[in-house]
């Protein structure tokens, strides 16, 4: 049984398989997700897209104690570095 589940060279006929189950799953889990009525009306049905609120406000005191903290902050916003801990 453990031999099923080790690493080994897929041939043509188990990718062949592999994508017919991949599809079948997604094709009920489909079925399964047109069952579920939502709660939210945010979502227009015909374009897609959501109606834009006006936001909200962000309570001043709590803004300047998060830039107090942060260890780089230029022009009000955050700056942090993108990706260097995936080296």
């Amino acid at each position: 049984m453990a031999n099923n589940f080790t690493y080994h060279k897929v041939n043509e006929s188990e990718k062949e398989e592999i994508r017919k189950e991949s599809k079948t799953l997604l094709e009920k889990f489909g079925k399964k997700l047109e069952k579920i009525s939502s709660k939210e009306g945010h979502f227009e049905r015909g374009s897609g897209f959501r109606e834009e609120g006006s936001g909200w406000t962000t309570d001043q005191e709590f803004k300047d104690l998060t830039l107090l903290n942060a260890p780089f902050v230029e022009d009000n916003f955050i700056v942090a570095e993108k990706g260097s801990w995936k080296k």
